[in-house]
């Protein structure tokens, strides 16, 4: 099973082409429109599923990063403090430049 998070489409092909025959592929990312190529779904049988975060996944999300069973940190390009949101969220707009910017309430 192959899970695709960025929401990118060509992140999504990637995901076909490496996923094995008769294998799933879940999308949770949303990044608007993709051309994907269906003959890859249909020769090798592919699975596709798209999954939504509700109450219950989002709850387990924070209790694995909380207690860092997962580390989140290769994702983050930067981390501003509160009082530089607005800084924070024009860089976090350049997808050029940033992946995931969070902001720090330390000292706030």
């Amino acid at each position: 099973m192959t899970f695709e998070c960025s929401g990118n489409p060509r992140a999504l092909v990637a995901a076909m082409e490496v996923t094995r025959p008769l294998g799933a592929i879940v999308t949770v990312g949303l990044g608007g429109e993709a051309t994907l190529p269906m003959n890859a779904v249909v020769t090798k049988e592919l699975k596709l599923c798209g999954a939504f975060r509700t109450g219950v996944e989002f709850g387990w999300a924070v209790e694995l990063i909380s207690h860092r069973r997962v580390d989140m940190r290769p994702l983050l390009t930067a981390t501003y403090p509160v009082d530089q949101a607005v800084e924070a969220f024009q860089f976090a707009g350049d997808k050029s430049r940033a992946m995931k910017v969070q902001l720090s309430f330390a000292g706030a």
